[in-house]
């Protein structure tokens, strides 16, 4: 098999082949289960078998499914600080209905370390939960980044797909509730620690991962006390090295409608990270009645990237790419240029533009948690519980980039819209500095904290003999304050060839003592490990120089001279130090939320086929307030200034009711067999960085009259915007054939959401301004139907050794509408994406979701020796439309294209080993991505089809380790 057709079986052919496997499985497991369960009702004539590792994880999220009032999927830690994979996200891709995206904030241009993004059954609005309590970052003031917490010290993973009324409200996916251990969890002292050591293929660095725990529980004079102490800390280096190609634009070369790709990008990003973690649980018990309990958590998650880049931009005009003389281009059937060499209509004073640059950032976020409560039940009817919470959540993101320019008069380009396009540029003119000028400038900070305080308070009363079991009702109070600051990205050119009095023979070049104390010669070596040819080298910033961001920007803006202008070298523009300070881009948040509800928990035990579950209403009032500024924008007729530009404070106060019932109902068809019923309305709350409170307006003035027909804005926030909504019904069944982890289940589900959050265009007031507003709203509905199957099942029956031998394996299928693609007056902008010519694309997915995903583990457990064989893989899927790098301008500069970029169908296969001796140390060896899949995207255009955008080659990842436990 040749290289070629082995990395095509891998991407296509691999999926399909473990989906029959799958199938297979399902089969065989069925053809054996009457017989297991069988077995089973014989339990007593069977000797006990003590369970651990693996097979004890799955039968205890096994346990928890069945005995659940609601739909619910867990993950246990198969031992103290060891969840099936290395992060919770990576963890939850595993749990059916689940997917993980692998972009950092959805945005295209940046993939993830690690996997990012959690999507419950097609839908993002997934909510986080720290044992049963509200957690969030800083920013969003809603969900939590799952991937900043160390998995290390987590218990379980639930993921609830319906929710009751006595849960937090929040979550139109559903909500994941992270669970810690706590002293009482375990009857005797606990002591564990690890030590792991992971490596990057690609990067080619190993970094250390450390946990410890201790936990104790003593009886004294006045009760019993329980103490854990659980810490954590990990790096991990990784490396993606990534190659765009740009939307392609409809062109006439040589009498010809074709189209021409705007440009190609090559970007090399290392990837460096530490996680930390420390949690502190206390618990007294007093008697057998009353309980009293503390916990402290605190995550600490610290990010840096380095990205080195090199991009080729065609823009419109002067700069738009033509064949040379002898015009040797390719195109593909559709007229879309696939190879040949480009340059630009008058290459004497415009050349290509080609630029280099140079991105560091860091991020840091920090979630602390202080939580206590009592549990009191005076008698065998009251059950009373009192909780309160404090959370404090940062964030600090630094984040700068400086960029060159340089002119080469042309280049020959292959597999434009492949995954591997390529360019070649003669190599001695890009080893030499003095083509090259100081070409771009970009800085983005944030300065984020919030923090809430929540009370709440549970009562339920037990019933003896009756249809209603009991009656719980409950009262919570929250709020939530945040005080965030971000300055947006700050991109300024020092000078270009479009810039007046410049062109490629005039632009000022770097000096030798520039390139001495700034440049450096960069090459990609191994390029996405070899596929990509890629320029031999070229000069951009020093990794030194960015980080020193300030210095070296004040030395070289401080030789711009007065003429032609530059924008950089523009005091009133770039470099303002003083942004943070800045009120306008600061954003002030404070939401109050008073939420009651009434659940009764009802039983037909004496039925055929016994019921049980649970009936309630839940009712929350938020009032939100934030706090700003509204910026009038200068008007003038000319010369004349008609309006001046006006600031001045703005308080967008918003108060929402709702009313979200629930009801879940459990039928036990036989002792193995349930089947639940569950019906629900659920909401999920705008982010705070959504809703900022920083408007600004331009007055739209009649040139003749001098009139003020409106005032119009344009924004990516609105501090009014609603809730989303979701109606949602599921229907499952559940056969637990087997008492040793043996399940098979099918569920079906529906959502209807109202309300996403997109951009459109439409009337707007505020105070004494109206006009159009094209900002954040909510938009258009959709309707999500979908199926879960899967099984859980190990071969005990087999002979030995295969006696060992497991298998888990989950399919889901989505299929969603959504009337989310609304277009403007003019069809051209807002929420519609719009192609680069100009034409409408019809009613596109619900963005995140995958119609088809699946995952397929292996599992081997004998004699203290444990094995894993993983493989998840999800189908293509709706990412994003008119992103940054798929937004260009129409060729007419009329306006900007939004073009719809997709996820390619990605699998990826996993793996890990263990054998533990002497009963309390285990050593482990795992890899991650072991076929080296590769991250592709796709751009959907009307006229130049689809087009492969990127692709993303990330690092396989080993690691071996040494768990102690006693």
């Amino acid at each position: 098999m040749t290289t070629n057709n082995k990395k095509q079986f891998l991407r296509k052919k691999l999926p399909v082949y473990i989906g029959m496997a799958s199938g297979l499985s399902l089969m065989v497991g069925a053809a054996s289960m009457p017989a297991v369960a069988q077995d089973s009702k014989n339990a007593d004539q069977v000797e006990e078998v003590i369970v651990t590792g693996q097979r004890a994880s799955i039968q205890s999220a096994q346990d928890i499914k069945r005995n659940a009032s609601t739909i619910v999927d867990s993950l246990v830690a198969e031992d103290i600080g060891k969840l099936p994979d290395r992060s919770v996200t990576e963890a939850l891709q595993r749990v059916p209905g689940v997917s993980v995206g692998r972009y950092t904030n959805n945005d295209a241009e940046h993939p993830a370390a690690e996997g990012s993004g959690v999507a419950i059954r097609g839908l993002t609005q997934v909510r986080a939960e720290l044992n049963g309590r509200d957690v969030f970052s800083a920013a969003s003031g809603r969900g939590l980044s799952f991937e900043d917490v160390p998995a290390e010290l987590m218990y379980a993973v639930d993921t609830y797909k319906s929710p009751s009324a006595d849960m937090i409200e929040g979550g139109l996916g559903g909500t994941v509730n992270l669970r810690t251990r706590m002293p009482f969890d375990s009857d005797e002292q606990l002591i564990s620690v690890s030590a792991k050591a992971n490596y990057g293929d690609q990067l080619k660095e190993t970094n250390g991962e450390y946990s410890g725990l201790y936990s104790n529980r003593w009886e004294t004079a006045v009760g019993e006390f329980g103490v854990l102490i659980n810490a954590s800390t990990s790096d991990l280096a990784s490396r993606s090295d990534q190659v765009y190609t740009r939307p392609y634009l409809p062109r006439t070369i040589d009498g010809d409608d074709v189209w021409v790709s705007k440009g190609v990008d090559w970007r090399r990003n290392d990837y460096q990270s530490t996680r930390e973690g420390a949690y502190l649980a206390l618990q007294w018990a007093p008697n057998d009645q009353a309980e009293v309990y503390f916990t402290a958590f605190r995550s600490k998650h610290d990010t840096t990237y380095d990205e080195n880049a090199f991009f080729l931009e065609g823009g419109n005009g002067d700069q738009a790419l033509v064949p040379t003389a002898d015009n040797d281009w390719v195109y593909s059937d559709n007229g879309a240029m696939r190879s040949g060499t480009v340059t630009v209509a008058n290459p004497a004073d415009w050349g290509l533009d080609f630029g280099t640059s140079t991105r560091w950032a860091n991020n840091v976020s920090k979630t602390t948690d202080y939580s206590t409560g009592v549990k009191w039940s005076p008698d065998d009817h009251w059950k009373f519980s009192a909780d309160f919470q404090y959370v404090k959540a940062e964030a600090k993101v630094d984040d700068y980039t400086l960029g060159l320019k340089v002119i080469p008069a042309e280049a020959y380009m292959d597999g434009m819209g492949s995954e591997t396009p390529t360019i070649l540029i003669d190599p001695q003119y890009m080893a030499d500095y003095s083509n090259y000028s100081l070409g771009q400038q970009m800085t983005h900070f944030e300065r984020n904290n919030a923090e809430a305080k929540t009370a709440r308070f549970d009562a339920e009363y037990d019933f003896e003999g009756a249809v209603v079991k009991s009656i719980k009702a409950g009262v919570r109070y929250s709020e939530k304050e945040a005080d965030n600051i971000n300055t947006g990205y700050d991109w300024n050119t020092r000078y270009a060839t479009w810039f007046n009095g410049y062109d490629k023979n005039t632009l000022p070049k770097v000096t030798e003592g520039q390139a001495e104390e700034y440049l450096a010669l960069y090459k990609f070596s191994d390029f996405q490990r070899g596929d990509v040819t890629v320029p031999a080298a070229g000069y951009l910033y020093s990794a030194a120089a960015v980080k020193n961001f300030r210095a070296t920007t004040d030395a070289i803006n401080s030789t711009c001279p007065d003429e032609p202008f530059s924008w950089a070298c523009d005091s009133q523009v770039y470099i303002e130090w003083n942004r943070l300070s800045n009120p306008d881009y600061r954003n002030l948040q404070s939401e109050k939320s008073m939420a009651m509800y009434m659940m009764a928990n009802y039983g037909f035990d004496d039925l055929a086929l016994p019921i049980d579950g649970n009936l309630g209403v839940r009712v929350v009032q938020t009032d939100n307030t934030a706090s700003g500024t509204l910026v009038v924008n200068e008007g003038k007729v000319g010369d004349v200034v008609v309006v001046p530009r006006i600031t001045q404070p703005l308080e967008a106060k918003v108060s929402d009711t709702h009313v979200l019932p629930s009801f879940n109902l459990r039928m036990r068809a036989t002792d193995d067999v349930y089947i639940r019923f569950a019906a629900s309305k659920a909401i999920w709350a705008p982010s705070f960085s959504d809703m900022q409170a920083f408007v600004t307006v331009d007055p739209n003035i009649d040139q003749e009259t001098g009139i003020i027909r409106a005032y119009n804005l344009n924004q990516d926030t609105n501090p009014y915007l609603k809730p989303m909504e979701a109606t949602q019904f599921d229907l499952s069944i559940e056969w637990y054939f087997d008492d040793l982890g043996g399940m098979v289940y099918a569920a079906l589900f529906n959502k209807q959401v109202e309300g996403f959050f997109k951009k459109k265009t439409a009337p707007y007031a505020i105070g004494d301004f109206s006009g159009t507003a094209t900002w954040l709203d909510n938009v258009g509905s959709g309707d999500i139907n979908g199926l879960e199957i899967g099984i859980n099942k190990f071969f005990d029956t087999l002979p030995a050794p295969f006696d060992g031998l497991g298998i888990q394996a989950n399919y889901t299928y989505i299929d969603s509408k959504a009337d989310v693609s609304l277009p403007n007056s003019n069809g051209t902008s807002g929420a519609a994406p719009v192609d680069t010519d100009g034409s409408a694309y019809g009613q596109l997915p619900v963005d995140q979701l995958s119609k088809n995903a699946f995952n397929l583990v292996g599992m081997y457990e004998k004699d203290g020796f444990s094995a894993r064989l993983a493989y998840s893989w999800r189908s293509k899927y709706l990412i994003a439309w008119g992103g940054n790098g798929f937004n260009p301008d129409f060729p007419d500069w009329s306006g900007k294209a939004s073009i719809p970029v997709y996820n390619d169908d990605y699998g990826q296969l996993d793996a890990s080993i263990s054998y533990t001796f002497l009963d309390n140390y285990t050593i482990t060896a795992e890899a991650t991505n072991l076929l080296k899949e590769k991250t592709i995207g796709i751009m959907d255009q009307n006229g130049a089809g689809d087009n492969i955008a990127y692709s993303y080659a990330q690092d396989a990842r080993f690691a071996v380790g040494l768990r102690a436990r006693f």
